[in-house]
């Protein structure tokens, strides 16, 4: 009985260090392998130079905004419509300006009628009045002439007064003055509008007219308009929203994707070994299996700091990289403005003919 007992607590032990080593080695199984759920993209190239793209529209990409703050009242086109050059996109509301407009357009038309009828002067029934005012201070020339001449013969016989005679003399003299002064504005009036007030006239009207002309921009700017032939790849505004005019604000983006381009940042560590022209390969984020062809357009010839980070712990962000622009030749594929591409460009082929000539 007592052997019994004594070999309980071996067993036990025992025991317990079997469950344990089988514990241990069942949790330090190796894991199978599983193949990644996206395969990562490969270079067809021997010598390559890589780097990441950015798909982009042949115009690049356009951000369109507004010149004036004010509330949208009307947008007129929608994503993935195409436009036309001069093609309204979305307008701001025109009340304020409109009222403008009106007052200076009646400026206008007033500074307008004033010089019209500066020009036609002198009125055609302003003439008879004229004339007859002349031919009052005829009359009464002559009048002052017969009384002077009566006076003068009275005077020679003593007869009247030298202050009478005196008087008579001094009303021909006034009655002549008259008479010329009033033949002179009939002159005056005969011969239509003075050449310097029609200068004066003139110049107040090409003033309202250029009023008018600022007034019709200042409404016309309210009307956002497409600047090229493209596509409008993204609208960020509505009907009822206010939008100012702070830097780079973008309410629309639109570009000319009749052709795509793809902008790559080539390493400043690789520009030794790129020349303009080398031929390149790309594939899009997720499908390393369907590559597309690139062809080369131009390079920005300005190393800027990288923007374009992939996330990678051994990525350098003080680096700097020289952006080359790729065309992207047809194909099946669908490709979209925005896109991430990893591009391959073969380091040992010989740059083409035409690239090296535009560059």
């Amino acid at each position: 009985m007592k052997f019994r007992r004594s070999l309980i607590l071996p067993l036990i032990a025992g025991g317990a260090l079997l469950f344990a080593t089988f514990h241990i080695a069942r949790t330090h199984e190796t894991p199978p392998e599983t193949a990644p759920l996206i395969s990562p993209s490969k270079s067809p190239y021997s010598d390559v130079i890589a780097g990441a793209g950015l798909v982009e529209a042949r115009s690049e990409n356009i951000k369109v905004a507004t010149e004036l703050p004010g509330v949208v009242t009307e947008v007129f086109v929608e994503v993935g419509q195409p436009v036309r050059k001069g093609e309204p996109l979305f307008k701001l509301s025109d009340r304020d300006r409109m009222a403008v407009l009106a007052v200076r357009q009646a400026s206008l038309f007033a500074t307008e009628a004033d010089l019209h009828r500066t020009r036609a002067l002198p009125r055609p029934e302003d003439i008879p009045i004229s004339e007859a005012a002349v031919e009052r201070a005829r009359a009464d020339l002559g009048l002052q002439k017969d009384q002077l001449q009566r006076i003068e013969e009275l005077f020679a016989r003593k007869v009247t007064t030298q202050e009478e005679f005196t008087q008579r003399q001094l009303g021909f003299a006034a009655a002549r003055a008259e008479l010329s002064r009033i033949e002179a504005e009939d002159e005056r009036l005969k011969a239509g509008a003075w050449k310097e007030d029609l200068l004066l006239r003139e110049a107040d009207v090409a003033k309202a007219r250029q009023d008018v002309e600022q007034a019709q921009i200042e409404v016309e700017r309210l009307t956002v308009k497409a600047p090229i032939d493209g596509t409008i790849l993204k609208v960020d505004v509505r009907p009822g929203e206010y939008v100012g005019t702070p830097p780079n604000q973008t309410l629309m983006l639109m570009g000319d994707v009749s052709t795509l381009h793809v902008r790559v940042d080539i390493d400043e560590n690789d520009l030794p070994r790129f020349r303009p022209g080398l031929p390149g390969t790309g594939y899009l984020r997720g499908d390393a299996s369907d590559p597309l062809k690139l062809e080369f357009v131009r390079v920005e010839r300005f190393a800027e700091p990288k923007k374009s980070l992939t996330g990678a712990g051994n990525e350098r962000v003080d680096t700097r990289v020289l952006q080359v622009i790729y065309r992207i030749l047809p194909s099946d594929r669908t490709v979209y403005v925005g896109q991430q591409i990893d591009v391959y460009l073969d380091a040992a082929a010989k740059p083409s003919t035409d690239a090296s000539s535009r560059q």
